[in-house]
């Protein structure tokens, strides 16, 4: 039977192909299209293979989904974490993390990340197996927020007393929301919608100025 309490990153090279190959052709034709013949020919495996990683079809598309929810947002967290790691603190290079690479708006790329976490979403709205996935990744998700967190308070980037649950939560949230910019006719210029964003983030920097990210 295969393991569920692996994280998909630590899946096996032959499981990640079958993912990807799922994934894809989820995106291109949606999931009712899926068929595991066509996935194992597509990633070059034997379908029993498929059978190894995966208990059944519902169980490979709750897992595309999985997949859809933690794109990008952990190789997020990992280049935030480095930016708050180094001995000589940066702070306009944290700030530039949060501001231009988690919330740009305008990227097509960062839109089409978030706008997989809300299908992701969605999509568990009445699949309790999904969201039992999505509820532990998240937890990890968090975690690992929360863990960068607490290190830019003790390193003096972030005031000691914010609250690092509600900081992670809002982190992520921010995303999320301009998910919008999909369909919003009259958005906010850049400069102006950076502005605002430096004006919030730097207000949790206890007593040291921010310097505006470089464009």
């Amino acid at each position: 039977m295969p393991n569920r309490a692996a994280p998909l990153d630590e899946m096996p090279e032959a499981g990640r192909s079958i993912l990807t190959a799922a994934r894809d052709i989820i995106e291109e034709n949606g999931p009712n299209s899926l068929r595991v013949s066509d996935v194992a020919e597509r990633a070059g495996v034997a379908v029993g293979l498929l059978y190894h990683y995966f208990d059944d079809r519902d169980d490979l598309i709750d897992a595309v989904r999985e997949a859809q929810f933690l794109a990008r947002i952990e190789a997020d967290i990992a280049d935030l974490a480095r930016k708050v790691g180094p001995d000589e603190l940066d702070t306009t290079a944290v700030l530039k993390v949060i501001i231009d690479d988690f919330s740009d708006p305008r990227s097509k790329k960062r839109r089409d990340y978030r706008l997989d976490r809300m299908e992701a979403l969605a999509a568990a709205r009445y699949n309790p197996e999904l969201t039992k996935r999505l509820v532990q990744a998240q937890k990890r998700l968090s975690a690992s927020i929360r863990k960068t967190i607490e290190k830019a308070k003790a390193d003096g980037i972030v005031a000691e007393e914010v609250d690092a649950h509600a900081l992670a939560f809002f982190l992520e949230v921010l995303p999320l929301g301009t998910g919008l910019a999909t369909v919003y006719a009259d958005m906010p210029s850049q400069e102006a919608w950076r502005n605002l964003l430096l004006r919030m983030f730097a207000s949790l920097i206890p007593d040291k100025p921010a310097k505006t990210p470089k464009k």
